[in-house]
């Protein structure tokens, strides 16, 4: 055990001007005063390259400190992604450090290992859930800082051990941000009352909304203003300024003062001068504004809900939440709606009308508990108290190194992470026993990690040093399969193969899927122990069954053995989990009802999740004519009604119900989507409508399929192109044309008629 002050090296977006930029700066200049510092910069321009070409003043912005804690830069390339970061040695400018602290953004998740020493991850997120990728990345760290209670508990509820989880609160610097009388700005000296929002036009910000109850409660008569400093350069709504934005939503107004990136100086006097700041959030990960605002005795509006309530719970003026709702991007534009997981809450916008009422009626006695409230701010949430609680785990986790020890995990991927207190090295290879080839190797030091990307079942042999220190045994041992869809057709389609696997290589299997009760009280499950979707598990080994995507592309290689648009559904399953090809189905947990209608009926499933996947409505009313003609009642099971004097919608069912009437139809008819796959669990026939993907890539059993193989088709297997599950119109030959979509447009309602004619003959 070592008592020595480690030195620290610091990876992160040290230059910016966003609230986790200016933290981030303002926390190291004070760290720097306990340990020996160096910062690792990155950023999203090469105008910062050498902090020569700034676009303000960097002598203002940055201090000499600064100058001396920085070490270099990285940035995006041209296409505006991050290459991976060069490993940086210890040696580097002569810095030997200790121990690596992270600021752990979502958009550079994939860069965080490799790293020399002990690492700790120190991350703000907004939702009450992160993205499962970052997730995963952030649980490699040694220990993860977070801002407030409120995040750790989200975090512990996603699955992270609370151990690991350390609280560092932020602060405000009470030298800039106190109670200043003598704070003046032209624009206040016109005696009307100035509620003050800044921050950045954002659907998680609630910008919209509290503009519009700011317009909505005070009358044009009534001296009040609203003071704006919202502009968004990076929202990908296409308008250019608030101005426009304020146009676009029919907000403008006169009482409604922009101002365009005011100056620090001024940015700190609108805090000072002004009657209240307005804030309101659906989530925040800490909210520095509303800190500052508070240190400066201003009376403050905020919604009652996240981190914020980390300094801000008992003060200021709360507006009531009703309730979560699942997170959305809105003109949110800093990462994909991809990484937008977890849940936003519901701010009661009528609340805020009257909280701001009340603010403005009874402003003398909320200034005067304001001004009381900015010295318990000041006082509790200083950088140096924030560094003293920091200081606390890094001196505990750097003195209490472990004596050299190697640990080795199959958790989405073979892992081999060393820890102790020496320096030596380790040359580690990952070696697929089949053909005895290296993967991957690399060489790693005490208190690293190295993995190998391949995340799907290979039985591997790990070499250390050139000795074989483990050889991959599932017999007997835990391991984790986790489907990564909701989908109804991959359930259906991946989980017998979990079935398979426990049988294979004789282990306990725990499998999680969205859909656990379909199988779990089946009998030929049994073995099989379902969990719901990211309870935590320990286990030898952890696979993930999904369609992954690789910089925009289907993946082939790394989560996925070959390209999912190329293997059939199931395939997908068997390949991940190293089984052979076999379409295999253990039915549903599911006892048949009484037939719920009498006469004969044919039941249909016209909807789908994506327009090149359906077939014209009208063909579907033809159709159901045609049967209704012929004595069969026609019963849509899809998720969505459908209009046609000849169909009967039973589109509210819940499951069991659906199943029941499947179970009893003359014939299903539908698309390559979720009910067709039920009905194959079910061993009925199916009639499937489906030109976009090729015989053999849905189920085969019980199908007849039909196409029309004259006309553009099968697109879905073109390795040029790459489905976009978010454009309903997607169409990669013929998108905005007459014939987008002609594949399914061109099989007609005879062909599918006459089909149904015949099995439905066949089988009377």
């Amino acid at each position: 055990m070592s008592n020595k002050k480690p030195k620290l090296f610091v990876h992160g977006c040290y230059i910016g001007t966003t609230g986790f930029n200016n933290h981030t700066r303002d926390f190291f200049r004070e760290v720097s005063k306990t340990y020996q510092t160096k910062i690792r910069n990155f950023t999203v321009s090469k105008d910062w390259n050498g902090l020569e070409d700034e676009p303000f003043n960097k002598e203002k912005y940055l201090t000499p400190q600064d100058k001396i804690l920085l070490d270099q830069q990285t940035y995006f390339d041209n296409e505006r992604k991050l290459k991976d970061f060069p490993i940086y040695p210890n040696h580097l400018n002569n810095f030997d450090h200790n121990l690596n602290i992270v600021l752990a953004e979502v958009n550079h998740h994939y860069f965080y290992q490799n790293y020399e020493g002990p690492k700790i991850g120190y991350t703000v997120w907004e939702t009450t859930r992160y993205p499962d990728q970052f997730f995963n990345k952030l649980k490699e760290f040694d220990q993860l800082w977070v801002p407030s209670e409120w995040q750790k508990l989200c975090n512990i509820e996603q699955g992270m051990s609370e151990d690991m989880i350390k609280v560092i609160p932020e602060a405000v610097d009470s030298k800039i941000f106190h109670p200043n009388p003598k704070a003046n700005l032209p624009e206040y000296e016109d005696g009307r009352f100035k509620f003050i929002l800044f921050g950045r036009w954002d659907y998680r910000k609630s910008t919209k909304e509290i503009i519009e109850s700011f317009l909505e409660e005070f009358k044009e008569n009534e001296p009040v203003d609203l003071v704006l400093s919202i502009d968004n350069q990076f929202a990908k709504d296409n308008l250019e300024s608030t101005e426009k934005r304020l146009e676009h939503y029919n907000l403008s107004d006169s009482r409604l003062k922009i101002k365009h990136f005011p100056s620090r100086e001024d940015y700190i006097q609108y805090l000072q001068k002004g009657h209240v700041f307005l804030s309101c959030a659906r989530a925040e990960g800490w909210n520095l504004p509303l800190i500052e605002a508070m240190a400066c005795g201003t009376p403050s509006i905020y919604s009652n809900c996240s981190a914020q309530l980390q300094f801000a719970e008992g003060k200021g003026l709360p507006v009531k939440v009703t309730g979560k709702k699942p997170a959305i991007m809105g003109e949110y534009s800093t990462f994909s709606q991809s990484d937008m997981t977890g849940e936003f809450y519901t701010p009661d916008y009528k609340d805020l009308k009257k909280v701001m009422r009340d603010a403005y009626k009874n402003y003398d006695k909320h200034k005067k508990q304001a001004l009381k409230e900015s010295k318990e701010i000041r006082d509790k949430f200083t950088w140096e108290r924030a560094v003293e609680l920091a200081s606390i785990e890094i001196d505990t986790l750097y003195n209490n190194l472990p004596e050299n020890k190697i640990e080795i995990s199959f958790s989405e991927g073979p892992k081999v992470q060393t820890y102790g207190s020496k320096n030596q090295k380790y040359f580690v290879e990952f070696i697929d026993s089949r053909n005895n080839k290296v993967i991957h190797s690399s060489t790693i030091t005490n208190n690293m990690w190295t993995t190998c990307n391949k995340q799907y079942y290979v039985p591997w042999i790990i070499k250390i040093n050139g000795k074989i220190v483990h050889k991959f045994d599932l017999k007997d041992k835990i391991v984790k399969i986790s489907l990564d869809s909701k989908s109804v057709g991959d359930t259906l389609a991946w989980t017998p193969q979990i079935l398979e696997f426990q049988k294979k290589y004789k282990c306990k299997v725990i499998a999680s899927t969205f859909h656990n009760g379909w199988f779990e009280n089946l009998e030929e499950y049994k073995d099989i122990t379902f969990v719901k979707p990211d309870i935590p598990t320990e286990a030898y080994a952890h696979y993930r069954i999904g369609w992954f995507k690789n910089d925009g592309k289907w993946d082939s290689g790394l989560k996925n053995p070959n390209s999912p648009n190329t293997i059939p559904l199931i395939q997908t399953a068997t390949d991940i989990l190293g089984l052979p090809y076999k379409e295999i189905n253990y039915g549903l947990n599911f006892t048949p009802k009484e037939k719920p209608i009498k006469d004969k009926y044919i039941c249909i499933g016209p909807r789908s999740t994506a327009g090149l996947k359906e077939w014209p409505h009208k063909n579907w009313r033809e159709l159901a004519k045609k049967l209704h003609r012929d004595g069969y009642k026609v019963v849509n099971l899809s998720y969505e009604g459908f209009k046609g004097t000849n169909i009967i919608n039973k589109e509210k069912l819940g499951w069991e119900d659906t199943w029941n009437y499947l179970h009893h139809a003359d014939l299903f008819i539908g698309l390559g989507s979720g009910l067709s796959w039920v009905n194959w669990a079910l061993d009925k026939q199916t009639v499937m409508i489906n030109n976009f993907i090729p015989w053999g890539f849905e189920f085969t059993n019980y199908l007849t399929k039909i196409e029309n193989n004259s006309v553009c088709n099968n697109c879905w297997i073109n390795e040029n192109f790459t489905f976009d599950p978010g454009d309903w119109d997607w169409c990669p030959v013929f998108q905005g044309t007459e014939k987008q979509h002609i594949c399914q447009k061109s099989i007609t309602v005879d062909q599918v008629y006459n089909k149904v004619l015949n099995i439905l003959n066949m089988t009377l």
